[in-house]
């Protein structure tokens, strides 16, 4: 992209800016996984990678310890097309599960999920073990698979990611 996509304005805002206020109704504690000090919204907390290049398991991981909440919402800052009303949705389907992934058609969707705080031994397992592929991490607990066809059919932009200034043109 050329450029720091947390930072990069979607009209008025950043695409940071965009997955706070679409959490902001549906979580009562957010934070930001960042090791950038750029990435700082007044009144949350930021936290850096407890492991260091491991990719986005290590920002959840790290959140994750200091989350006040048995649930963590997790979005990457490049899915600015998820709604409130898909977050609220995920929420209702937690009974059972240790994380709550959706997929569709064209896969699984690991970074716009859920995951119970108890999971988080095993997250510092796979870290540590040096596998960072959140596909493995899924198989190692009770993963609930919430079929989202029928949103991404009414939204079809849904899972849509940012990877080019072009991609935020719909």
């Amino acid at each position: 992209m050329g450029t720091d996509k947390a930072l990069l304005k979607t009209g008025d805002k950043t695409l940071l800016e965009t997955a706070v206020n679409l959490c902001r109704p549906a979580c009562s504690q957010i934070l930001i996984s960042s090791n950038s000090p750029a990435h700082k919204i007044d009144g949350l907390k930021r936290i850096a990678d407890e492991f260091a290049d491991c990719g986005p398991m290590s920002g959840i991981y790290s959140c994750m310890q200091q989350a006040e909440n048995e649930w963590c919402f997790v979005i990457s800052v490049d899915s600015a097309f998820v709604t409130t009303g898909f977050v609220k949705f995920l929420f209702t389907q937690t009974e059972n599960a240790d994380a709550v992934v959706p997929f569709h058609e064209s896969g699984k969707e690991p970074l716009i999920a859920l995951y119970r705080k108890t999971t988080l031994s095993l997250f510092q397992n796979q870290l540590e073990s040096g596998n960072y592929k959140m596909h493995f991490l899924l198989e190692r607990f009770k993963t609930k698979f919430v079929d989202v066809s029928d949103w991404k059919s009414n939204l079809p932009h849904l899972f849509h990611n940012i990877n080019s200034p072009e991609d935020l043109i719909f």
